[in-house]
């Protein structure tokens, strides 16, 4: 794993009562002994942690802050924590542990900074500006003034993301048979998470005989709104509002519903052995034959870095493993994908693979979410997307999350473009192609894989639209004869920021690191795929 053991440097304070202290290493389970020795401070004191040499903080690692913010709390001391990289920053937020900071912040850049406990959740964000300044600003609900406890009004204002799911919990108690107005103007972005946690809300809501209405969504939302068929849930009067979302009918006629799947994603392991290398044990499938690791690339600047990734993964796993990597034009199909050990691919297809072939999803790209651009030819003189009324649409593949949302993207700008003609190419080079040719009006093509266009290519295009959902992703899964080898390959590419090799290949990648995807993350992707991915013949 290549960590170092913690150690703990105090600097000079002119005074007692102001104690800082540089974290250098991993703060793990051998943390333990090293953070007790802070135990002995002294009362009403105030404590500055620096964590700009702090490789990582694991569970255990949060635990033993846990404790020791809770003994200095329990003796009034005052506690900042300053430099936090941005997944310790998000780890602190997720865990609570913002709420034992202090409000003051020796150094406004770089401090993170949390209220008391009984302080409002959202005040804690402090901690990811910190790590990441521009996160979007977490969510706060303001209620409006109302004539009637019928007749409930709040604004919401920031991110609705995994870190509103408590705020959102406050909703629950509004009384049955009355009527909720939540305005979204000040809204940035809703997640998938986001989505889910709504849908919660506004099932609850409609068992209660709450009557439910959103204003003032911007586009992206409406559309997400659409998507997932939240609009199902408000009333059919809505406040005027150039962007509200209302309770339309999905955009039709895109794919026929499927047959709805159940979302399996524990699977039993196999029979294991124990494997012992240089660095820790782990527990593999017992058989020692090659694996196979598929891989659908997001963009083609990836290709070498996933040769490299490769080479990475054999080595940590102490498996050979035989990479086929498909990307536009670029793909072996030598084999199905979902006779594959591991799979690295798209949402669609990912979540296909965890409901039909029972496939365990492991790790997701860390902010990296699929987006589809709208492009036109440069040289095409129509400007107006009704000029394009009758034309014809080219992108990859149906059974595709671009597709989809490119299909609202596009109806959502213009209903009279719903019914235009739609070409499926097999892959983005030959739908670039088509396009460039004049074989097809407009492209759909995943955002990452236009920005990794040569610039002689992009001069040739030009946008007219752009997605910003932040709701699909790339994912790594393993089949199910091969559950038990999920926790390994979770392992290394968790530590994959943890050694320089690691690092470099991510550089390689453009990907910044790896995160689990949430139940409920996969849960809103199978509602989609089963709502409208295409059933297999």
């Amino acid at each position: 794993m290549n960590q170092s053991k913690l150690k703990i440097q105090p600097q000079p304070s002119p005074e007692k009562l102001a104690q800082q202290f540089y974290l250098v290493g991993t703060v793990d389970v051998d943390a333990v002994e090293t953070l007790e020795t802070l135990y002995v401070l002294p009362p009403r004191c105030s404590v500055e942690l620096d964590f700009s040499q702090v490789d990582r903080v694991n569970s255990m690692g949060l635990a033993q802050l846990l404790k020791l913010f809770e003994l200095w709390q329990n003796h009034n001391n005052r506690i900042s924590v300053t430099n936090t990289n941005r997944m310790i920053g998000i780890l602190f937020k997720m865990t609570g542990l913002t709420r034992f900071l202090a409000d003051e912040q020796a150094d406004s850049t770089a401090a993170v900074a949390a209220p008391p406990v009984s302080a409002p959740a959202q005040h804690n964000q402090a901690i990811l500006d910190a790590a990441n300044p521009v996160t979007s600003e977490s969510l706060q609900i303001k209620p409006q003034p109302s004539t009637t406890s019928l007749n409930q009004q709040f604004i919401f204002n920031g991110m609705i993301d995994v870190n509103a799911v408590e705020l959102l919990e406050t909703l629950y108690v509004i009384p049955e048979n009355c009527s909720v107005t939540l305005n979204f103007a000040l809204v940035q972005r809703v997640n998938s998470m986001g989505l889910a946690q709504l849908l919660k809300l506004f099932q609850h809501w409609q068992e209660r005989n709450v009557s439910i209405s959103v204003t003032n969504t911007n586009r992206m939302i409406g559309i997400l709104f659409k998507m997932t068929g939240l609009t199902r849930f408000l009333a059919d009067e809505q406040t005027p509002a150039p962007a509200t979302a209302t309770a339309s009918a999905p955009v039709a006629n895109i794919v026929q519903p499927r047959q709805k799947a159940p979302l399996e994603i524990a699977v039993p392991p196999p029979a294991l052995r124990r494997i012992h290398d240089a660095h820790s044990t782990v527990d593999i499938q017992a058989h020692s034959d090659k694996l196979s690791l598929w891989v659908s690339a997001q963009s083609s600047q990836q290709m070498n870095g996933w040769y490299f990734f490769n080479t990475y993964l054999q080595r940590h796993l102490g498996r050979e493993i035989h990479l086929e990597l498909s990307h536009g034009a670029m793909t072996e199909q030598r084999k199905k994908i979902e006779e594959n050990d591991i799979v690295f691919t798209k949402p669609f297809e990912a979540t296909r693979l965890m409901l039909e072939h029972h496939y365990k999803p492991l790790l997701r790209p860390i902010d990296q979410a699929d987006e589809v651009t709208l492009l036109v030819r440069s040289e095409d003189k129509r400007q107006h997307l009704k000029d394009y009324i009758g034309g014809k649409i080219v992108t990859a593949a149906q059974d595709n999350f671009v597709y989809l949302l490119g299909r609202f993207l596009l109806e959502e700008s213009e209903s009279s473009l719903a019914h235009m003609e739609h070409v499926f190419s097999g892959h983005d080079i030959k739908a670039l192609q088509m396009l460039l040719k004049g074989s097809a009006d407009i492209l759909f093509m995943l955002s990452d894989t236009y920005k990794g266009l040569s610039g002689l290519t992009r001069k040739m295009l030009r946008e007219i639209d752009q997605s910003e959902t932040a709701f699909a992703f790339h994912m790594f899964s393993v089949a199910p004869h091969c559950a038990g080898l999920g926790d390994a390959l979770s392992e290394v590419l968790l530590d994959m920021n943890q050694d320089s090799q690691g690092r470099q290949v991510l550089a390689d990648l453009g990907i910044p690191g790896w995160i689990k995807p949430t139940h409920d993350e996969c849960e809103m992707l199978a509602m989609l795929f089963n709502r409208y991915a295409p059933v297999n013949p």
